[in-house]
């Protein structure tokens, strides 16, 4: 029999197209691994295709492409946190200036220092970027002081440092693929005059999170809002390699290719 023979390339906007490190796959693996020298100097949009070669014929994929990003956003601006009544509070906070920011994460305990991770996330927010958010949520123990911290995240999975109120350390931890429920009603802020509005109430709703370890800065001095002061220390980078689909691309031609294989015994 005939075997196939798959390589995948590789360009980035402005350089020459390449080959990637891994070359002449002969198995259906479904994927290429790409990484390291592969993406040239770092950041930006990559575009990809495929040949996969018999001694008869040669076939080229569509070019697909994606954006590399491992810049952490910016963190939430101007937190305040108040009390309403016994058992609910309210958080105002501005989201941070970055054009592909996707959401930020609420994250709640009764502790004066806890982990930032599924466990203890009540809410996701979206909004855009710059924009004044307000969000009140109901707490299940009354006359008891809760403590909340803030991240962001942006299109590629980065995430910006904690910003909280808890007088202890935040720690962030791993979020789970797990689905939470809002606990919380919310919204960007309305202004009729000088008169700050709430949102109409809106529906319990899902969202799915698939986030790896957080890294990021730790605000952990005590007293008042944190978070503003502290400088990054470290971060996880989150690679947004969309390859999916070229994946599927690379396994289509080699069932390709062996059908033609057997046409041509």
């Amino acid at each position: 029999g005939k075997t196939a023979t798959v390589n995948l390339y590789i360009q980035k906007d402005g350089k020459d197209w390449r080959q990637t490190n891994q070359k002449d796959k002969a198995t259906v693996s479904g994927y290429f691994e790409v990484g390291g020298s592969d993406f040239y100097d770092g950041e930006g949009k990559y575009h990809f295709y495929a040949t996969a070669a018999t001694d008869e014929q040669t076939i080229t994929s569509e070019t697909v492409s994606t954006i590399l990003d491992s810049t952490s956003p910016g963190k939430v601006t101007d937190y305040n946190k108040e009390r309403l009544n016994a058992g609910s509070f309210r958080l105002k906070w501005k989201n941070p200036e970055d054009s592909d920011l996707d959401r930020v994460h609420i994250y709640r305990s009764k502790e004066r220092s806890f982990t930032a991770d599924s466990g203890t996330r009540v809410a996701v927010m979206h909004g855009a970027p710059g924009e004044k958010m307000i969000w009140e949520n109901g707490v299940p123990e009354n006359d008891i002081e809760f403590y909340y911290a803030i991240i962001a995240f942006d299109h590629a999975g980065n995430h910006s440092e904690i910003v909280t109120d808890a007088p202890g350390e935040v720690i962030p931890g791993e979020v789970l693929g797990t689905e939470i429920e809002q606990l919380g009603t919310g919204g960007p802020l309305t202004y009729d005059s000088e008169t700050v509005t709430l949102p109409e109430e809106e529906s319990a709703e899902t969202e799915e999170a698939k986030e790896g370890e957080l890294g990021g800065g730790i605000s952990t001095e005590a007293g008042g809002v944190m978070g503003d002061q502290t400088k990054k220390t470290s971060k996880t980078p989150y690679f947004l390699v969309g390859l999916g689909a070229l994946a599927v691309l690379i396994f289509s031609y080699f069932k390709l290719v062996k059908r033609n294989k057997r046409r041509l015994k």
